[in-house]
């Protein structure tokens, strides 16, 4: 007779993600994941594996759950300068509230494993790239719309402005300054008039 999870094992997950995001791979210990989503190392082995195959998971989960939640207007048939804004703001309004106190789990996992792992590094370029190519369409349809200059080099300013929103995250864990993160995102915003 197999023996049923006592556990919920997407809300479990989720308790892992926002661990790994908060502290990342390398101090986030298997007593941490414990303790934290009470679920037993036994359980937590048995559902996900090592730790390393959890740590992948969570990264996954939070490509679907916080990346989609955050970019996914872009997505939008016909979206342009306004959902470009929107992101934007939202960014802004993460960092005023504290929800990037963290930075992104993906730009910290790039930092954490940068040529040591091909799995998360495809995940992280992947992720980038859809960025990458979700603000070249919407500019293209903004250009289209006459919501920008018609001039726009819009590979360039797509490759600016995911590389922005990146490093934003990243200096958002380090503690920038609020206005300072509000004055790159008006500088990346004035590039489209």
């Amino acid at each position: 007779m197999t023996r049923t999870r006592e556990f919920d094992v997407n809300e479990t997950l989720d308790k892992a993600m926002h661990l790994f995001w908060e502290k990342g791979f390398v101090e986030t210990s298997v007593r941490d994941l414990v303790k934290h989503t009470g679920v037993a190392h036994a359980g937590l082995y048995s559902a996900f594996g090592d730790k390393e195959s959890l740590f992948k998971a969570a990264v996954k989960k939070y490509c679907l759950k916080i990346a989609d939640e955050m970019f996914g207007v872009l997505d939008r048939n016909n979206a342009g300068r306004a959902e470009i804004e929107y992101v934007f703001e939202l960014i802004l309004q993460m960092n005023k509230d504290g929800r990037l106190r963290h930075g992104c789990m993906l730009v910290n996992t790039a930092i954490e494993f940068s040529e040591t792992d091909d799995e998360l590094k495809r995940i992280v370029l992947g992720n980038f790239n859809k960025l990458k190519k979700a603000l070249s369409r919407a500019l293209t349809h903004a250009v289209a719309a006459g919501e920008v200059r018609n001039d726009l080099p819009v590979k360039r300013i797509a490759i600016a402005m995911a590389t922005t929103i990146h490093g934003l995250a990243a200096l958002s864990r380090a503690g920038m300054s609020f206005s300072t993160i509000e004055e790159a995102i008006l500088a990346a915003l004035e590039q489209l008039d």
